[in-house]
């Protein structure tokens, strides 16, 4: 959502202060009085709800063309995938148990998945350059996903910076170790390289999915009724 879409009313404070965050300087105080930080977070909630779902769409279509090129018999659909690098007891499972969090606590689980996926664009090029034929689409997807999860990282970080000006506990920072591309990459054998390939995207696609319901619960929970 750019700015230019944004309705004239809106004060000459409040646009100062979205320009700012479009354009990547520090999140300053937002304006308390007359809603300011609510039009904030408002603004920036539009924002993360439509790239969490084009995330969500570009796994889904990555996921589909891989195993149309790689695994046509579906034999890698019909097995468990390797274990998620994502796997933990922290992450709720379902919506239903998201939607009991509290929403700075799911802020912080959201904010951890997407850093769990830093220097996909990496590990799945790295990993494909040996493989014949490596569909340019899938890698260009690739590609706009990685860059999708750092701008969503961004706005979600600036969202928990706004939100400690009232819950100061948010405030601590939080160490997200850098990810090796295990389990699913590293493999010499072609079939269990594919195979780990496949793991690897529909991992992808099951934590996308989380993410876009994540975003969409905390939309609510933070600013309702927008």
């Amino acid at each position: 959502m750019r700015l230019s879409s944004i309705r004239p009313h809106i004060s000459g404070a409040l646009l100062l202060l979205l320009l700012m965050w479009e354009n990547g300087a520090c999140v300053p105080r937002c304006l308390m009085k007359d809603g300011g930080c609510q039009k904030v977070l408002s603004w920036v909630f539009n924002k993360t709800s439509t790239t969490s779902e084009t995330i969500n769409h570009l796994s889904s279509e990555i996921l589909n063309e891989f195993d149309a090129q790689y695994d046509p018999g579906q034999k890698f659909q019909n097995r468990p995938t390797m274990s998620c690098h994502t796997e933990s007891r922290s992450i709720p499972n379902n919506k239903r148990k998201a939607q009991r969090m509290e929403p700075g606590a799911l802020l912080k689980v959201t904010i951890r998945i997407l850093a769990a996926w830093k220097n996909l664009l990496y590990h799945v090029e790295n990993n494909m350059a040996h493989l014949n034929e490596t569909p340019y689409a899938t890698t260009s997807k690739v590609a706009l996903i990685d860059g999708q999860i750092k701008r969503l990282t961004k706005d979600l970080k600036g969202i928990k910076t706004i939100l400690s000006q009232v819950h100061p506990e948010l405030k601590e920072n939080e160490n997200y170790p850098a990810w090796s591309g295990e389990p699913y990459v590293q493999q010499s054998q072609r079939r269990i390289q594919l195979f780990g390939l496949h793991s690897l995207f529909f991992c992808l696609h099951r934590d996308a999915q989380r993410v876009s319901d994540f975003v969409s619960i905390l939309r609510h929970q933070i600013v309702p009724n927008k």
